[in-house]
């Protein structure tokens, strides 16, 4: 019955120490926490961006709307530019 208790008191100490590692490894291992700051700061920008956008939605759009319509009337087909034979 002694060797019995023996044996037992090392194997509870054996998973104690396993355990204590484990816990040890887990809190000061790095790996993968790379990854998981970079999608946390790409969803800080992502968020970010979203809300300048729908601040200044109307200021975005029309700037947008007058540069679009100013490209696309000069490149569609506007030969006045080019002709020097007026």
């Amino acid at each position: 019955m002694k060797n019995l208790g023996i044996w037992l008191y090392v194997a509870a100490q054996c998973k104690l120490n396993e355990m204590k590692e484990d816990v040890h490894n887990f809190l000061n291992d790095e790996e993968g926490d790379t990854n998981f700051l970079s999608i946390i700061v790409l969803l800080g920008i992502a968020l970010a961006l979203a809300a300048v956008f729908i601040g200044f939605k109307d200021q975005i759009l029309g700037w947008f709307h007058n540069n679009a319509d100013g490209f696309f009337s000069t490149s569609a087909g506007d030969t006045s530019a080019g002709d020097t034979s007026h």
